[in-house]
């Protein structure tokens, strides 16, 4: 089946925590597709800095280790990086006509729904944003 990853989960192959252990199983045995959106590429890097320059939880050397260590995944994981188009927006403000989201949540969301792949599980460490993947009718997994 093919996954679609948001950044919550995503950022458990750079950062082990708990969960770490399935995103890792996923990326590294999937036989099927695994997409992400290039929002997350951003949110990625973002959240890596924020770890080395705000929390002081790792190095600069980490830092860099780590971005690369996700670029290199990207291409050698076979990792299909998604563009948010208009379409995509326009999914979006619907989701969150239906009912509050946040808006990158929205966004990755109407990303994963509008690839229209059958039995695409939608993988995120967001247990608010699996039930309302689940309740537009995609399979999901919480790490």
């Amino acid at each position: 089946m093919p996954f679609f990853i948001d950044t919550s989960a995503l950022f458990k192959r750079y950062q082990p925590e708990q969960g770490s252990d399935i995103v890792c199983k996923i990326l590294e045995e999937a036989n099927q597709p695994v997409f992400i959106s290039s929002l997350s590429v951003i949110e990625v890097i973002s959240n890596l800095k924020r770890l080395f320059e705000v929390d002081k939880i790792t190095t600069e050397e980490q830092f860099h280790q780590q971005r690369l260590f996700f670029y290199q995944d990207i291409n050698t994981l076979g990792i299909t990086v998604l563009d948010m188009s208009a379409e995509d927006i326009i999914k979006a403000e619907n989701l969150i006509l239906k009912r509050y989201m946040k808006p990158l949540d929205s966004i990755q969301l109407a990303i994963a729904l509008n690839l229209q792949k059958d039995d695409l599980t939608f993988v995120s460490s967001d247990q608010r944003l699996c039930k309302i993947a689940e309740s537009e009718g995609l399979m999901t997994l919480n790490p």
